[in-house]
């Protein structure tokens, strides 16, 4: 082989050693995050075990889901807790970048900008007093009175007829109390948030409300300010590849289990509600 060509040969093994050194030297690190200023994110304050204050603290699988697929893509992020309705409040006039857990209905995609994969799937179901005759009649929406959470979006159709009579009040465990005291015919609320303050409030909704029928399963999401479309776009972009991330690790099956099971037992037992790492203000 002439001379220039053992070389080059030499120098490209090298080359190639090297690049393989860096890689392995990276491996294992978490990426650098893309976004350079802080990420700010809006999240409501009474959507447990979603998104809620608890004991004090922020906590809810969709905190600690937010807040990992942020952290699988090298980006921290911070919370800034406060009620849902003053939450889309915010980000509609740019005042927050993002705020979550938003339904994909159709007049919240006019409104606002969204991520490709959903934070989660939620069950609502409509719940009556104990001693309500079993079945629900799709007449029963022009004849009865709902409970509702202020600002929450149900349902397009639910939402806009204005024969439906709708209680609105401030947060779930309201709802719930009020069907518990028959002083509305039914309460429209998440699954998992009834069952945890079904369990969490035996002393405020008592007798138990029963679930009656399944209003609508959802898909919910980080909601972005079209007042910033630079920015929401580029932070929807580092959601999305967190939010592929940790389901294809392991991540958010593991997170989804730990909240599972501390529904179940964790919360009558007293253990400590979990936690992913998530940072809010006043923390």
């Amino acid at each position: 082989m002439p001379c220039f060509f053992r070389f080059f040969a030499r120098f490209l093994a090298a080359a190639v050693l090297f690049a393989g050194s860096a890689g392995a030297s990276t491996a294992g690190q978490p990426p650098l995050c893309p976004i350079s200023d802080e990420i700010v994110i809006a999240a409501e304050d009474a959507f447990f075990p979603y998104s809620g204050l608890y004991k004090g603290k922020l906590r809810g699988f969709a905190v600690d889901i937010v807040s990992a697929a942020f952290g699988a893509a090298g980006c921290p992020v911070v919370f800034d807790v406060m009620p849902y309705s003053r939450c889309l409040r915010e980000v509609e006039h740019g005042r927050q970048l993002g705020c979550f857990n938003t339904t994909g209905s159709a007049e919240n995609r006019r409104n606002f900008v969204f991520h490709r994969t959903p934070l989660f799937k939620g069950k609502i179901l409509i719940f009556a007093h104990p001693d309500t005759p079993a079945g629900f009649r799709q007449e029963y929406f022009r004849r009865k009175t709902f409970s509702v959470v202020r600002g929450y979006t149900y349902t397009d159709t639910f939402d806009a007829d204005p024969q439906i009579t709708k209680i609105e009040v401030d947060s779930d465990l309201q709802t719930l109390a009020l069907a518990a005291r028959k002083r509305a015919d039914y309460a429209v609320v998440y699954e998992k948030v009834a069952a945890y303050h079904i369990s969490n409030s035996p002393e405020i909704i008592s007798p138990v409300p029963k679930p009656v029928r399944e209003l609508v399963r959802f898909d919910l999401y980080v909601s972005f300010s079209r007042k910033t479309p630079r920015r929401a776009k580029a932070v929807v972009g580092v959601l999305d590849q967190g939010l592929d991330a940790i389901r294809a690790d392991g991540t958010y099956a593991r997170i989804e289990t730990a909240w599972d099971d501390w529904l179940a037992t964790g919360l009558k037992d007293g253990t400590p509600a979990p936690f992913w790492g998530a940072v809010s203000v006043g923390d």
